[in-house]
C-alpha cells in the first residue's frame, strides 16, 4: 500500500548520508528527497514496497550509467538500534535489489518511482528477501560503478505472515507541544516592530495548523506578541486572524513574556511571576475569546528547582513539562532515569510534590534535525521518526508492560514547533497506523500515570536554588510612577495604556540592562513633562489674618490634559487638615485652591508645598517653600491685659473697702473708752 505523502513533524534520527565517494563524474547525482513510501509491507509473497525519490545534479553530458541499489538489512530490536541505523550505523545486510535508475526516472523531474517485490524463505535477484517479521531498515542508494555517490535510510515493517494491512494494537498517544515566542516586540519610543525571525515563526505555525486541522497541537505563545500583532501592520494582523481561528490550536499557560520561575524566585521576586502569568492569561483570553487556556500544564524550557516547582503548584500548575535542555539542567539530567512515556513525582523543599512528564529527548532531537532542511526530505525523517515509534511500542509489549497510562510528548530541543513539511509527514504517516494518534497535551497528561517502582510512585528530588539577592526596586518604583501618573490623566487617555505596556514588558529575560534604561528613561521623559507642567505660585509670604485662616494657591496647569493632582502641605506652627485635597486642574488654566488653616503661633515660619499623583505616593515636581505671616495671636495679649487690670482694680476696691472698715471699727472703739462716759456712768 502506498502511504500518503507527508510533510512535517517531527524528526527521530536525521537522515543517513554516507559520504559521497569520488566519482569519474564531474558533477555525481545524488537523491533529493524520499517523496513517499510504503511504511510497510504484507507478510505475503511477492508483496510490493513501493519508494518514490527524487535525484538532481546529474551532468547533463555524462554517460555514467547510474543503478538504484535498494538494501534491507537485519530489523531492529531497539530504540537505539533505529537511531544508529538512521545515522548509517546499519546491521548485517540481508538482501539487495538493484535497478537501472535510467529505466525508471522521469527526464522532466529527475523523479524515480519503483516498486520492488519482497520474498519469503528464497532468495532471487529481483527481490528482498524479508522472511521474519519486523522493522527492517532499508537503504537507497544511487551507485555508478562501484561506488556509491548518495544513500538514505528508511524504514518498512514486514507484518505477520498473511497479514495485509497492520492489525489493532493498543493505542499510543502522542501530544505535540511547542512555543510561539520571540524578542520584546514593544520599542522604547513606543513603536511596535514584530521582527522577520517572529513572522517567519508565526507563519510556519498557522500553516501548520491550516494543513492539519484535525490534529491537536499545543503552544504556549508568548502573549506580548500576540499584543504586538494586534498593534502591528493589516499583515500581521491577518496573520492573528488565522491563528484565532484555528481549529487545531490547543493554548497553554504562558507568562507575558519571557521570565522563569526559579530565576524569579531566587532573586526575590516571586510577585513578578505571578503577575506575569495572570497578565499573560488575561491578555489571551483578551485575544482568543473562544479558546480556553489550560493551566493543568507548564513547559519548562530551563533548569527547574525544588523553589520555582513550589512557585508553579502554588499558582495550580499541576504538571511541569519539561523540554530538551530543562531535562539535561534539572537533578543532574533528569532523563537519565525518568521513563519518558509516564508521568514522576517532584519532592519540593517542604515535602509538597507535583508531577512532572518529559517531551521525548531523542524524538526532540530527531525533530529539530528534520525541520533544519535535512538530506533526504522531512518525509524521510518522519519514517525514522514512525520507526523509533513502533520500536518503542515493542519493546514496552515485549517486557510485558502495557500502553495504558502512557504517551509521547513530541518537541524540538528548543521548543519551536516543528516546520511544517515535518509535521504534515508525520501526521499524514500516523494517519496510516490504526493504533497511534495525536492529542491535546492536556488530554494525554489526563491519562497518564505515575511510574511506579517497587510499588512506590517514582520520585526526583528537585534542588534547592539559592538565595540571589534582595529583588531589584528599580522596577517597582518606576511601576509605582507609572501607576502615579496614570491617575493624573483623565479617563480615555491612551498614554497609559502605552506605559503599562513599558512596565509588562521589563521582566523579560531576553532584555539587557541598558535596554531596560532606556524603556524607563522613555517614560520618565514624558512623565516629567507632565509634572512639569504644574507651575506652582510664585509668591513667597502668605499673610494669616486670623487664628482661624486659610492659605489660598494659585496652581496653573499648562498642559494641554486636565490634571489630578494632590495638594500636600506641612509646617511646624499650622494644624492642617487631616486629609490632603485632590483637585482638577483644567488644561491651559489657573486654579485657585484654598486651605483651611489653623495658626498655633505668631510669628513668621515655613510652609511647604508639595504635589503629589492622586494616589499619593508620587511625587509631582520639587517641593516649594514658602514663608507664612502671623499676627493673629495680638488680641489675646491685650485680652490678658485687661483681665490684670480688672484683678489690679478689684484689690484696689477690696482694700479700700477693708480700710473704711477698720476704721470705723477703731473710732467706735475710742469713744468706748472716753473718761466722760465713765463719770456719767
Amino acid at each position: 500500500m502506498r502511504s500518503r505523502l507527508l510533510i512535517a513533524l517531527g524528526t527521530l534520527v536525521a537522515a543517513t548520508v554516507i559520504p559521497l565517494q569520488a566519482t569519474k563524474a564531474a558533477t555525481p547525482e545524488i537523491i533529493s528527497s524520499l517523496i513517499s513510501q510504503d511504511q510497510y509491507v504484507a507478510g505475503v509473497e511477492n508483496s510490493l514496497i513501493r519508494f518514490s525519490v527524487t535525484l538532481s545534479g546529474r551532468d547533463a553530458a555524462s554517460t555514467a550509467a547510474t543503478k538504484l541499489v535498494i538494501t534491507s538489512y537485519k530489523p531492529v530490536q531497539t530504540r537505539q538500534d533505529v537511531r544508529a541505523a538512521a545515522s548509517g550505523e546499519l546491521p548485517s545486510t540481508v538482501d539487495t535489489v538493484i535497478i537501472d535508475v535510467s529505466q525508471v526516472r522521469d527526464p522532466a523531474t529527475g523523479r524515480v518511482d519503483v516498486a520492488v517485490p519482497i520474498e519469503i524463505g528464497r532468495r532471487t535477484k529481483d527481490a528482498l528477501q524479508m522472511s521474519a517479521t519486523g522493522v527492517y531498515p532499508i537503504s537507497i542508494g544511487l551507485q555508478e560503478g562501484k561506488l556509491v555517490t548518495s544513500q538514505i535510510v528508511t524504514f518498512v515493517e514486514r507484518l505477520p505472515q498473511d497479514v495485509t494491512s497492520p492489525l489493532p494494537r493498543e493505542n499510543l498517544r502522542l501530544a505535540l507541544v511547542g512555543t510561539l515566542t520571540s524578542d520584546i516586540s514593544l520599542q522604547s519610543d513606543g513603536a511596535t516592530l514584530v521582527s522577520e525571525a517572529s513572522r517567519e515563526l508565526l507563519s510556519n505555525a498557522v500553516t501548520t495548523l491550516e494543513t492539519n486541522p484535525q490534529t491537536a497541537v499545543s503552544l504556549a505563545i508568548r502573549p506580548e506578541l500576540m499584543d504586538a500583532l494586534a498593534n502591528s501592520s493589516d499583515a500581521d494582523i491577518d496573520v492573528l486572524n488565522r491563528l484565532q481561528a484555528a481549529t487545531s490550536l490547543h493554548l497553554l499557560a504562558s507568562t507575558y513574556v519571557d521570565v522563569q520561575p526559579d530565576e524569579l524566585v531566587a532573586s526575590q521576586n516571586s510577585e513578578v511571576f505571578t503577575s506575569q502569568l495572570r497578565l499573560g492569561e488575561d491578555t489571551m483570553a483578551r485575544i482568543f475569546p473562544t479558546k480556553s487556556v489550560s493551566r493543568d500544564s507548564w513547559l519548562q524550557s530551563s533548569a527547574l528547582s525544588s523553589n520555582g516547582a513550589q512557585l508553579l503548584r502554588n499558582l495550580g500548575l499541576r504538571t511541569a513539562v519539561l523540554l530538551s535542555e530543562s531535562q539535561k539542567t534539572t537533578a543532574g539530567g533528569i532523563s537519565l532515569f525518568a521513563e519518558p512515556t509516564r508521568m514522576f513525582e517532584l519532592k519540593l523543599s517542604n515535602s509538597d510534590r507535583m508531577t512532572a512528564a518529559l517531551a521525548d529527548i531523542h524524538l526532540g532531537e530527531a525533530l529539530t534535525r528534520g525541520s533544519n532542511d535535512p538530506y533526504g526530505g522531512a518525509y524521510l525523517v518522519a519514517q525514522q521518526i514512525l520507526a523509533e515509534l513502533k520500536v518503542l511500542r515493542i519493546e514496552i509489549i515485549d517486557r510485558d508492560d502495557t500502553m495504558n497510562g502512557r504517551g509521547v510528548i513530541l518537541s524540538t530541543d528548543s521548543g519551536v514547533l516543528p516546520s511544517t513539511a515535518l509535521t504534515t509527514a508525520l501526521v499524514n504517516s500516523l494517519a496510516g497506523q490504526p493504533d497511534m494518534n495525536f492529542v491535546s497535551l492536556e488530554d494525554l497528561l489526563g491519562t497518564m500515570t505515575v511510574s511506579v517502582m517497587d510499588g512506590l510512585p517514582v520520585s526526583v528530588e528537585l534542588q534547592v536554588q539559592g538565595d540571589l539577592g534582595t529583588s531589584d526596586a528599580s522596577l517597582n518604583e518606576f511601576a509605582a510612577r507609572v501607576n502615579g501618573f496614570s491617575a493624573m490623566l483623565p479617563d480615555g487617555d491612551e498614554r497609559p495604556i502605552q506605559w503599562r505596556r513599558v512596565v509588562n514588558i521589563l521582566p523579560s529575560r531576553s532584555l539587557t540592562q541598558e535596554q531596560v534604561k532606556a524603556y524607563i528613561n522613555a517614560v520618565d521623559t514624558e512623565l516629567a513633562a507632565i509634572g512639569g507642567s504644574v507651575v506652582t505660585p510664585t509668591s513667597t509670604t502668605f499673610t494669616l489674618g486670623g487664628r482661624d485662616s486659610s492659605i489660598r494657591l494659585s496652581l496653573r496647569n499648562d498642559n494641554d490634559t486636565d490634571l489630578l493632582v494632590r495638594v500636600h502641605l506641612t509646617s511646624s506652627k499650622l494644624t492642617l487638615p487631616q486629609d490632603d485635597q485632590v483637585v482638577t486642574l483644567p488644561a491651559g488654566t489657573t486654579t485657585l485652591v484654598e486651605i483651611p488653616v489653623t495658626a498655633k503661633s505668631n510669628g513668621r515660619f515655613p510652609v511647604t508645598l508639595q504635589l503629589l499623583t492622586p494616589n499619593g505616593d508620587v511625587t509631582v515636581g520639587a517641593p516649594a517653600t514658602f514663608s507664612a505671616r502671623v499676627n493673629a495671636l495680638a488680641g489675646l495679649g491685650q485680652l490678658f491685659t485687661g483681665i490684670a487690670l480688672l484683678l489690679l482694680l478689684s484689690w484696689w476696691l477690696h482694700h479700700l473697702r477693708r480700710e473704711h472698715r477698720r476704721r470705723q471699727f477703731e473710732s467706735f472703739d475710742s469713744t468706748e473708752r472716753h473718761p466722760s462716759s465713765e463719770r456719767s456712768a
